[in-house]
């Protein structure tokens, strides 16, 4: 593809569709598919991120200002950079908890990106609060709702983990010193008191 394609598109009501030109490029791909998709929230810069991935400029849009630039899942396939037999597919997704953006479309896009990917990028920027932790949560919570389809019968599954994506946390542009109560930490210490701290997971 010579640019990223709408794959999903929401409407102002909240109502989600595949677009049927980009799901006719999705079934003539004839080899395998890594799916890369990313999610967080809204202006932290997935789509600039997502290009710098594919070592492409220009692609998914990027644009300044302070509303949500992309609407829906857009997609994105390019040469596998290693493996010639594989096909890379990107996911840039709408901001979650965007301004004037339903509560249900932000659940839906995180599901359907989670869903789709191989691996999934969760963007974050600067420091973990807890609405980012919840974020996170959602995933796992995924594994109560999500029945996974056998050869005779929908069933539940007991090993989810095999259905869900390499999860890769970019936090970025952090600049506060790494201290807990005056002392200096490292970042993985820094990781371990906000997961504590937040009782989330």
């Amino acid at each position: 593809m010579d640019a990223p394609q709408c794959l999903i598109e929401v409407s102002k009501d909240g109502k989600m569709t595949i677009r049927p030109e980009t799901l006719q490029v999705m079934k003539e791909i004839n080899k395998r598919i890594v799916i890369v998709g990313i999610a967080g929230i809204y202006r932290t810069g997935k789509s600039y991120l997502m290009n710098r991935l594919a070592g492409r400029y220009p692609g998914f849009s990027v644009t300044p200002g302070v509303q949500s630039n992309t609407r829906g899942i857009w997609m994105w396939c390019l040469p596998h950079p290693s493996k010639s037999d594989c096909v890379l597919m990107l996911l840039d997704t709408e901001g979650l908890h965007a301004i004037k953006q339903k509560a249900q479309v932000s659940s839906k896009i995180f599901s359907l990106v989670v869903l789709l990917s191989s691996t999934l990028i969760y963007n974050n920027m600067g420091v973990i609060n807890q609405h980012l932790l919840l974020d996170l949560q959602f995933i796992t919570e995924l594994t109560n709702v999500i029945q996974v389809k056998t050869k005779t019968r929908e069933e539940k599954c007991e090993n989810y983990a095999s259905f869900f994506p390499d999860l890769i946390w970019a936090l970025r542009d952090f600049t506060n010193a790494l201290e807990i109560d005056g002392q200096k930490c490292t970042a993985d210490q820094y990781l371990e008191y906000v997961l504590d701290s937040l009782s989330v997971f």
